[in-house]
């Protein structure tokens, strides 16, 4: 019993460390940007300005940065309780200490950072905001790994959202643009200009959740392992390795997990595949299955899947979200619902063909998984593509290299695998030079053979 309570103990030190470091990460953000005299992040603008007002008419020192931002927090979470009425659980009322232990390291921050001396151009007043970026993305990664209490700010986005029935990153915007405003009729009301709330503060919304993205890529997997949680997408996957099963003929269970080129015929290959073993061929019935998951409209579903984005996009898209913690974007939803999906297949007792959908990802640590990757020269898959959509060359050429990177970007994003990387498949054929059916009966045969390596008897269908 000690030693459970002393590794209780130890995980939420661990826990609060990562998180108040976050929070002083974000202050040290709060003081260089304030120092730039360009403008603070939305959440923090009208702390700023009242800052800014109180300099001008020369208040007490009390009157600092840290205590404006303390006073607006504690207004934040007001706001949070009007917002959401008797919806308002009493626990959030934790964030009035986070609110005065964050000003406290504002005011720390400022002190620290005090020897600098003020900008006296424009270059420099850029200089000391974008230092400002990565400590503010660095600051929020931190302080949402540990998964614990909101900051104010973050609240009230998160009540606009679940009183208005709005997306998380809807809730913020909201949140985010109307404190913009608010921060500019302050300044304009009492400078008659725009003091406090500039051109940086739109920098800083743009570029602070990308920049969080691309240290999430580097650095959240062991930062997550170290706060003992896992992320929140592979939250939602389960692996399937319970051993090697039969299916519901009597026969080993096999699931083909199959990915492919654009116009390297993957589709009738897999589809051949699945009718001569007389299994199920599983394509378009997966977006049914992962609307029904997912809980949006299989015209949702069919519209993101036919418009995937570049891997850019999905980090602008996807980092609203990652800033409210928990909340999925609609392709996360998307990839987690067809995740499930086919986890779910895989679950159960039929073999079968799967096209697509990270499958292949998805499945990785299941013994039944036999994972293929079809691919072929680019001029036979021109030539297919020409074929099968009435295209010109150059139309083709460009229709095959957009889908490819489509693919490759979202494969990327939810995986972290390079796509169709010959490593993590079991089988790559090309199906250029062998044509659709020899390519049929290449992986049959490996089939049969992979089916005695591993200990079973082979489909009696072979």
């Amino acid at each position: 019993m000690k030693n459970i309570d002393k590794q209780t103990i130890l995980l939420w030190v661990k826990r609060l460390l990562i998180y108040f470091c976050g929070l002083y990460c974000i202050a040290i953000g709060i003081a260089f940007s304030a120092k730039s005299g360009l403008g603070v992040s939305p959440v923090g603008s009208p702390a700023n300005v009242l800052y800014q007002i109180g300099l001008d008419m020369g208040l007490p020192g009390y009157v600092n940065l840290g205590n404006c931002t303390i006073a607006v927090y504690c207004l934040y979470i007001l706001s949070q309780i009007l917002i959401l009425r008797k919806d308002f659980q009493p626990i959030q009322l934790l964030q009035l200490a986070i609110s005065f232990m964050f000003g406290w390291l504002v005011n720390l921050a400022t002190a620290m950072l005090s020897f600098l001396p003020l900008p006296t151009n424009y270059a420099m007043q850029m200089l000391y905001l974008l230092v400002n970026v990565p400590m503010v993305a660095l600051g929020v990664m931190l302080y949402l790994s540990p998964n614990l209490l909101p900051t104010p700010g973050e609240g009230v986005a998160l009540a606009i959202s679940k009183k208005f029935n709005l997306s998380v990153a809807a809730g913020k915007t909201i949140f985010d643009c109307s404190m913009v405003v608010i921060s500019a009729i302050l300044s304009l009301v009492y400078f008659q200009g725009l003091v406090g709330v500039r051109e940086g503060t739109v920098i800083c919304a743009l570029l602070t959740g990308f920049v969080m993205r691309q240290l999430q890529k580097l650095f959240q997997k062991p930062l997550l392992r170290f706060v003992e949680r896992e992320g929140r997408i592979h939250r939602a996957l389960q692996a399937a390795s319970e051993g090697y099963k039969i299916d519901s003929t009597g026969k080993p269970k096999i699931i083909i997990a199959i990915g492919r080129e654009a116009g390297s015929g993957g589709f009738e290959i897999g589809k051949l595949l699945a009718e001569k073993l007389g299994i199920t061929f599983y394509d378009e019935q997966l977006n049914a299955m992962a609307a029904e998951i997912a809980g949006l409209p299989i015209s949702k579903v069919e519209e993101l899947e036919s418009h995937l984005v570049r891997e850019v996009m999905y980090d602008f898209k996807s980092a609203a979200y990652d800033m409210m913690g928990d909340g999925l974007s609609p392709e996360e939803r998307l990839f987690v619902a067809q995740s499930a999906a086919v986890q779910k297949i895989a679950a159960g007792d039929e073999s079968c063909v799967i096209m697509g959908r990270c499958a292949d990802y998805t499945l990785y640590n299941d013994p039944n998984c036999f994972r293929i990757s079809i691919h072929a020269r680019p001029e036979a898959r021109i030539e297919r593509t020409m074929a099968q959509y009435g295209l010109n060359e150059a139309d083709a050429r460009r229709q095959m290299q957009n889908t490819d990177m489509a693919r490759a970007n979202h494969y990327k994003h939810f995986t972290g695998r390079e796509y169709n990387n010959q490593k993590y498949y079991h089988l790559s054929v090309d199906s250029g030079m062998l044509g659709t059916e020899a390519s049929v009966e290449l992986i049959m045969e490996t089939i049969r053979m992979w089916c005695n390596v591993r200990g079973t008897h082979p489909l009696s269908v072979l």
